[in-house]
C-alpha cells in the first residue's frame, strides 16, 4: 500500500504483463481459501491460521524477490504489475483473516477501500480493480514497548499472587487431646530403597531406616516422585501406626507429606542432617 501511494498516488495500477513468477504467485494464492476453509470446517484452527500466515509469506516473498523499489528506476510498467499482484494478495488477506483478526481485517479492508467483501470473493485475482483509489495506509499493529510488556507481565504476576492467596487452606480436623497427640511417635528417617508397586500408578514400596529399625512403608507418591530419585531422601515417619496390607505388602508406618491446593505433594523432612530416629515433637 505504501509503495502504491508513493509511486502511483494510491491508485491501483493495471497489470501490464504477467511474467512466470507473477502467474505462479497468483495461482498459488487461489488455493488458500479452500485450504483455510477446509481446516476451519474440521475445527483445526491452528492449521487454518498457519495457512493464512503462509499466504502472507507468499505475498512477502513475491514483493521482496521482485524488488519494485529498484525496478521503478528502469521499468515502471513492470512495477505496475508487481504492485497489482501484491495488492490482490493483500486484498485476499483482508477477507481471509476476518475469522482470526476481525478488527484488523476491517481496518485493512478500509485502507483498501473494499466494500463489505465476503468469503466467496477470496481467491479472486481482481478483488480490487485497476484505477481504484486506495485510502491512506496506516500501521495495522502498534509497536509494543518493553515497558508495556513488563507492566503486563507484572499484572499477571500480581493476579497470580492474589489468586494463590485467595485459595484457602482445608479446614482443621476435629479436635484431639494432648494425650492423643502424645500417643503418636514420629521419627526422622532415610529412604534406603524405593520401587514401584506392580500394577499400580500411585504406590511406591519404600525401605526406610527409622533409626530404630529398617522397615517397609507403602506410600502413594508414585505420581510425584521417581523411585531412583528419592534414595537418600530424609523423611518424617509415623512409626507406631498399626501395620496394614496394601496390594499384598505390609506397610509398617506412614511418611509425612505436605499437599498444596493443587494436590502436589512434597516431603515433610528436617532441614538439617538429623540422625535417623530423632523424635519429632
Amino acid at each position: 500500500l505504501v509503495l502504491t501511494e508513493k509511486y502511483f498516488d494510491g491508485i491501483v495500477p493495471p497489470v501490464t504483463e504477467l511474467d512466470e513468477e507473477a502467474k505462479a504467485t497468483l495461482e498459488a494464492m487461489k488455493l488458500f481459501p479452500g485450504k483455510i476453509a477446509q481446516s476451519l470446517d474440521r475445527y483445526r484452527f491452528r492449521e487454518a491460521l498457519s495457512e493464512l500466515m503462509n499466504l502472507a509469506r507468499l505475498g512477502n516473498k513475491y514483493l521482496t524477490d521482485s524488488e519494485p523499489w529498484k525496478v521503478i528506476k528502469t521499468d515502471e510498467d513492470k512495477v505496475k504489475t508487481i504492485l497489482n499482484v501484491s495488492l490482490q494478495i493483500v486484498a485476499n488477506l483482508a477477507v481471509l483473516s476476518e475469522p482470526f483478526l476481525p478488527f484488523t481485517a476491517t481496518k485493512l479492508q478500509k485502507m483498501l477501500g473494499m466494500e463489505k467483501p465476503v468469503w466467496a470473493d477470496a481467491g479472486n485475482t481482481e478483488l480490487i480493480k485497476p484505477g481504484h483509489k486506495l485510502n491512506k495506509p496506516e500501521l495495522l499493529f502498534e509497536r509494543i514497548e518493553d515497558k508495556e510488556v513488563e507492566a503486563q507481565v507484572q499484572r499477571l504476576l500480581d493476579t497470580k499472587k492474589e489468586n494463590e492467596q485467595a485459595v484457602s487452606a482445608k479446614p482443621a480436623k476435629e479436635e484431639i487431646t494432648f494425650d492423643d497427640f502424645m500417643k503418636t511417635d514420629i521419627r526422622t528417617g532415610t529412604i534406603l530403597e524405593a520401587e514401584k508397586v506392580p500394577k499400580t500408578k500411585k504406590l511406591l514400596k519404600l525401605k526406610i531406616d527409622t533409626g530404630i529399625d529398617q522397615r517397609i512403608v507403602v506410600s502413594g507418591i508414585a505420581e510425584y516422585y521417581e523411585p531412583e530419585k528419592i534414595i537418600g531422601q530424609k523423611v518424617c515417619i509415623l512409626v507406631n501406626l498399626a501395620p496394614r496390607k496394601l496390594r499384598g505388602i505390609e506397610s509398617q508406618g506412614m511418611i509425612l507429606m505436605a499437599e498444596d491446593a493443587d494436590g502436589k505433594l512434597c516431603f515433610v523432612a528436617p532441614t538439617e542432617d538429623f540422625m535417623d530416629g530423632s523424635e519429632v515433637k
